[in-house]
């Protein structure tokens, strides 16, 4: 696991180094953690952006969740399994549209570090 996004990449890198900036939880309310619950298609916790160069979904709560990107709709079995305190770390994979869906009774929340110029 990890908490970090490491925006320091090397210019012969994949992403280059005009990745400056992080924006914490752009679709969480004021920047606040997104909660991840069991609505229809599951929960935007990324907007699609071709200027994205990484980013980390983080499962910040105590109840599992999957994710996917767009093409795929997440439900309690099918996209990537975060358990609590689980990261999934995305390179340019990660400028899709990214739902989540809580994977049992109980909701949860993402936390979402993008790595943009």
């Amino acid at each position: 696991n990890t908490n970090a996004l490491d925006v320091n990449v090397a210019s012969d890198g994949p992403v280059g180094a005009s990745c400056k900036t992080v924006t914490v939880n752009a679709q969480g309310a004021s920047g606040a953690d997104i909660t991840v619950d069991n609505a229809s298609g599951g929960v935007t916790v990324m907007a699609a952006s071709t200027t994205r160069c990484g980013a980390v979904i983080k499962n910040n709560g105590t109840a599992a969740m999957r994710c996917s990107p767009s093409g795929q709709t997440p439900s309690a079995t099918v996209g990537s399994l975060l358990d609590p305190k689980d990261t999934l770390i995305l390179g340019l994979e990660g400028q899709q549209l990214w739902r989540c869906f809580r994977t049992t009774g109980t909701s949860t929340t993402a936390g979402v570090d993008e790595a943009v110029p």
